[in-house]
């Protein structure tokens, strides 16, 4: 249970500590008081999303802290504590600290978490109860969970569906990487036969792009080279003034004095190296201008022959090297495919073999959820008579079409079931979908009945009730109290109400008050003792406080609570 919950500069509270107690906890107030903090409150620190509206205006933070004392722990609280290394307690301290600037810290007993591992924990701790979660309760998708959620049989067989699915989903990808059956399978071998013919017949060249994009660039300058390519090989092969002929005769001059000194016959070598190298150019610029010539023929092939270059790489591969690379698998795909028949076959057999197992499995959780909705039916509608709705009718209609030749279509990792709760609140009305015949007041009854129905006895979980009368009042409301009451037998209830008939049956009484002092408003929390409790019943009576008969009411109400409590022991 919570037995303490501290909050800091969320919304209107400054800082108030809640020392909550055993039993039934009842919070109460004006309207606009602040009720409403103290779920969000406990709705952040459990790991609801983090937002800036939260924190008190001109605070840099909003920070919570709040403290569990449980009487033994669940399998699932203690795979928590081992998943972040600690030492399982009873004593479980979660804090969490929001920033302006979106600095979001959440520590369990001095250990940072994840928000997502907070919330795997805390699932465990408590249930909220609010006007959300009515709602929820209308959307037919909702119902199968809640079923599911009183079965362990139920989670376990979809534990073993979700392992099937698991297999089915191998098998089906290897009978895909085989290329599929049938129309599938020839689409395949066409597709690949084309692919594999398109890269074949470009005949590609590993290096041949570079070489072609070279030659573009020199067509497209070919004008400017020529020019001064002939200027550069006349100014060295010129017959009368060319370099190369002027090295030619230096070279013979020297060579005929180089026998007189070595450092003639130095020089001479050292020209005649440079003549060798002029040589090389003047016969480097004569090859570059033969090719440089300009052909709209050859530059029209040479653009195509980089466009299908290019095309390919788009289809195939970034490179010519990574096509060649797609065109071996692919050649080893096609063979795969030609020689897949046997493979396919083994294949399909195992896969028949797990959908007959999915479609058992699935006809399993149908007749479990049948014999679930049948055991909480007779108790529901007992319920729902205690509180006022005497004459209520509640079926759970299976609308199932699954059958073993379309399991695989029909399954989901909840199975293949449809199921939608059907009520009716009258005599003589037929049973209908929630969402087309419950009124708001039937509906909160509806929900705290299947509480009643469903409560666990761990004694573990809190049970949050955000304004479970909703729609109810008078001599219902009294046994909206009494339902919360027997709740709270077993687990600790927190409920915020505005009813006097179920404010009476706490066991401990909070009051949520609003002040202004000086334009500047806040709210508190503080724990009733007896003439409190006495003076805020009274209150929420609509009886003037103070007066002789109004307290009377509110005792004579207090007393018939307390009694009816020792009559539960």
């Amino acid at each position: 249970m919570i037995t303490s919950l501290k909050i800091n500069n969320i919304a209107l509270i400054d800082e108030s500590l809640i020392n909550l107690g055993e039993g039934f906890n009842v919070l109460t107030g004006e309207t606009g008081a602040g009720k409403s903090i103290i779920i969000d409150s406990l709705n952040f620190v459990l790991g609801s999303k983090a937002d800036k509206t939260l924190i008190k205006t001109g605070k840099d933070f909003a920070k919570v802290e709040v403290v569990f004392e449980l009487p033994k722990l669940k399998d699932s609280i203690i795979e928590f504590f081992n998943s972040i290394n600690l030492e399982p307690e009873t004593t479980i301290i979660i804090n969490r600290y929001y920033s302006v600037n979106g600095k979001n810290e959440i520590r369990v007993n001095g250990e940072a978490v994840t928000l997502s591992m907070l919330k795997k924990l805390t699932i465990n701790l408590v249930d909220i109860h609010g006007q959300h979660d009515h709602q929820a309760l209308l959307d037919a998708k909702n119902h199968i969970k809640i079923i599911d959620g009183l079965s362990l049989k139920v989670e376990n067989l979809k534990q073993n569906l979700s392992e099937k699915l698991t297999e089915l989903k191998e098998i089906n990808n290897q009978i895909a990487s085989l290329g599929g059956e049938g129309e599938d399978k020839l689409n395949n071998i066409k597709l690949l036969e084309h692919e594999i013919n398109e890269i074949e017949l470009a005949n590609l060249k590993v290096g041949e792009e570079d070489e072609l994009v070279l030659k573009r660039k020199l067509f497209a300058n070919s004008e400017k080279l020529s020019k001064n390519l002939q200027e550069a090989y006349e100014n060295l092969q010129s017959s009368d003034y060319g370099v190369s002929n002027q090295v030619k005769s230096a070279v013979y001059s020297l060579s005929q004095i180089s026998s007189i000194s070595n450092e003639i016959e130095e020089l001479k070598n050292r020209l005649n190296s440079c003549l060798y190298e002029v040589t090389d150019i003047v016969d480097g610029i004569s090859d570059i201008l033969s090719k440089v010539e300009y052909d709209e023929d050859e530059v029209n092939n040479l653009e195509e022959r980089l466009d299908l270059i290019k095309d390919l790489k788009r289809k195939y591969g970034g490179s010519v090297e990574q096509i060649f690379e797609y065109l071996n698998n692919a050649k080893q795909k096609l063979d795969n495919l030609n020689n897949s028949e046997e493979a396919i076959k083994k294949l399909n057999t195992q896969k028949t073999a797990v959908l007959k197992e999915i479609y058992n499995i699935c006809v399993n959780l149908t007749n479990e959820r049948k014999l679930v909705g049948s055991s909480i039916k007779e108790k529901l509608l007992k319920e729902l008579a205690c509180l006022g709705i005497k004459n209520a009718k509640f079926e759970i209609v299976f609308n199932n079409d699954y059958n073993l030749q379309n399991i695989e279509k029909k399954v989901t990792l909840s199975g293949a079931d449809n199921l939608e709760f059907l009520f009716s609140a009258n005599p003589g009305i037929e049973v209908r979908p929630l969402t087309k015949i419950i009124s708001g007041g039937e509906l909160s009854r509806f929900m705290l009945a299947f509480k009643c129905v469903i409560q666990d006895s761990s004694g573990i979980k809190t049970l949050i009730f955000d304004e479970i009368d909703a729609g109810i009042g008078g001599l219902i409301g009294v046994e909206v109290g009494k339902k919360i009451c027997n709740i709270s037998k077993f687990n600790q209830v927190v409920c915020i109400t505005h009813l006097a008939q179920i404010a009476v049956f706490g066991d401990n009484n909070f009051k949520i008050e609003k002040t202004v002092d000086n334009n500047y408003t806040s709210s508190s929390i503080k724990l009733l003792d007896k003439i409190g409790k006495v003076k805020e019943i009274t209150r929420m009576l609509g009886l003037a406080s103070g007066a002789q008969t109004g307290e009377a009411t509110a005792k004579e109400l207090i007393d018939f609570a307390n009694n009816y409590k020792q009559s539960l022991n």
